[in-house]
């Protein structure tokens, strides 16, 4: 359980700003603390929460109809969240919070919920890791973003954000209505106004940012609804690597005399937050791939687990995530998209709150401890359609365990001896599986891949029927593999071929006139199947 003092739910509605979110009912005040939130979409609604979802003290509904999410709070029992983020808060689900002892509060529309879950996260974290105080510009401590955007506005009399090498806003000051549009948007996760940008890249704005060790000046542009604005990178210390911006846009009044001074320093100060947190990911990231055995054998189990918050005496159950299809038809590989590793560590922890996530390679590995192989099969399924759903992309997802920690890496082997096969013969394996339900898939696909290593062990006669085809434009491999796949029965081959049936026959009867196969003879219909596999 979490024992941090948490955030007042007050304190965290200020730090996302009416830019974002807006009060609509508190019946229990604004004191009350908020230490975890949960993203809660119709999976969730569908399958149960998770024990990590029920416990959270703040839910972000997404994308849930108004009557579900009205229905999911009446069925909530004793415990309650503190608050709910809903983009639409209608009446009845508000009547309703109000009456529970929960508030509610609307975020923009045209807010990003993963923006939205970000920015919640990170005034969490900071009241975990922070609790006497946030950013300092005097004394240098770091802690939070937020308090540091809110000090530099109060000392240069603008409006503050704070962005990430990618243009993803980690935080940024409150405002009143000075905000301009691509303030507002870039704050909601959405980007600016086309002809906002066409002027920013024309003017080579970011160029000069990313390349200036100064702040950058930026005029106003009435016409395009833009404001002045200053900008400085933030470099980490010591390398100078781009590490993100801190924007300055004018508010009602003009800039400090001292801004460029105070903006300066305040690029110092988030350097070295961003430094430290990333320097935090890192040294987790490379715990748990340790676990996994990405960094040769396991030397102390309980240490590990204990770095880890694991129990080792828990039995864990890993599951295995890769790109469905072949690594060259993939799109982006699974593990070298952030957004979708991020989805997959939140819905996880949802699922099981003591689980760990790792990538390897182009693969993504959950540790869940304390569930059980059927538990995380079907965890495993939803977590395939989501990512299908939201991301369009199509993984697949293998099972393995529940063994002892110390048995991770060997789980991880088993996991990915059936990836790789699935590679060569995905249509024999399952897109959810387990190591067990997958050896014929895993076997057959390892002597296809030993074939495909070995063309000398192909059947020539195949390769021929091959080249045939390709001159041609005939059919006879396609119509081959059907036939021995379906055992020779020509009316389900030719029913899975779409023709009639004596036309199979025929270009089977051609097929062995041509290469002088005896399909008759078993021997040959092995040699000449698994033949086909490898084109």
């Amino acid at each position: 359980m979490d024992k941090s003092p948490g955030v007042a739910l007050g304190r965290l509605i200020l730090a996302l700003d009416r830019t974002v979110a807006t009060l609509v009912t508190a019946p229990q005040g604004l004191d009350v603390p908020v230490r975890s939130l949960a993203m809660i979409d119709i999976d969730d609604v569908h399958f149960g929460l998770g024990r990590a979802a029920r416990s959270a003290d703040v839910f972000l509904l997404v994308g849930l109809p108004d009557d579900v999410a009205t229905e999911l709070l009446a069925g909530l029992g004793v415990h309650r969240p503190v608050a709910v983020l809903s983009k639409t808060a209608p009446a009845t689900l508000t009547d309703l919070a109000d009456r529970l002892g929960i508030a509610v509060v609307a975020i923009d529309p045209h807010a990003r919920w993963e923006r939205i879950y970000n920015l919640v996260s990170r005034v969490l974290d900071t009241a975990r890791r922070s609790p006497d105080g946030g950013e300092s510009m005097e004394s240098g401590a770091t802690g939070d973003l937020f308090e540091l955007a809110a000090e530099v506005a109060r000392r240069t009399g603008g409006l503050v954000s704070i962005e990430d090498e990618r243009s993803h806003v980690l935080a940024y000051s409150t405002a009143g209505d000075e905000a301009d549009e691509l303030r507002r948007l870039s704050i909601l996760g959405r980007e600016g106004p086309p002809e906002m940008l066409a002027w920013l890249r024309q003017w080579g704005v970011m160029d000069a940012v990313r390349t200036s060790a100064r702040v950058v000046a930026v005029d106003a542009r009435t016409d395009l609804g833009l404001r002045e604005r200053r900008a400085v990178a933030i470099r980490a210390p010591g390398t100078a690597e781009f590490l993100g911006v801190v924007w300055l846009q004018r508010g009602a009044g003009p800039f400090a005399d001292d801004t460029d001074e105070v903006l300066t320093g305040a690029a110092a100060v988030a350097a070295r937050v961003i430094a430290r947190r990333r320097s935090a990911g890192t040294e987790h990231d490379e715990l748990v791939r340790r676990l996994l055995g990405a960094r040769g054998d396991i030397v102390d189990v309980d240490a590990l687990a204990a770095q880890l918050g694991i129990d080792p005496a828990v039995a864990v159950v890993l599951v295995g995530f890769a790109t469905a299809g072949s690594a060259d038809d993939a799109p982006v590989p699974l593990a070298e998209n952030a957004t979708r590793i991020s989805a997959l560590t939140l819905h996880a922890s949802a699922f099981s709150p003591l689980s760990v996530t790792a990538t390897i390679g182009d693969r993504a590995y959950v540790v869940l401890p304390g569930v059980t192989d059927d538990a995380a099969v079907e965890w495993a399924r939803v977590s395939v359609d989501a990512t299908d759903r939201q991301f369009g992309m199509r993984i697949r997802a293998v099972v393995a365990g529940p063994r002892n920690l110390a048995a991770v890496p060997e789980l991880r082997a088993q996991i990915d001896r059936v990836l790789d096969a699935a590679s060569l013969e995905g249509e024999l394996i399952d897109d959810v599986t387990t190591v067990a339900g997958s050896r014929t898939g895993v076997l057959l696909g390892e002597i296809v891949a030993l074939l495909a290593e070995n063309p000398d062990l192909v059947d020539p006669r195949v390769s021929e029927l091959a080249d045939l085809d390709a001159r041609t434009g005939s059919d006879f491999t396609v119509s081959l593999r059907a036939y021995l796949d379906r055992f020779g029965d020509v009316r389900s081959a030719a029913n899975d071929l779409h023709v009639h049936p004596n036309t199979l026959r025929y270009r089977i009867r051609r097929i062995e006139t041509l290469t002088g196969m005896d399909l008759e003879d078993p021997a040959t219909r092995l040699v000449v199947a698994l033949s086909l596999r490898v084109r």
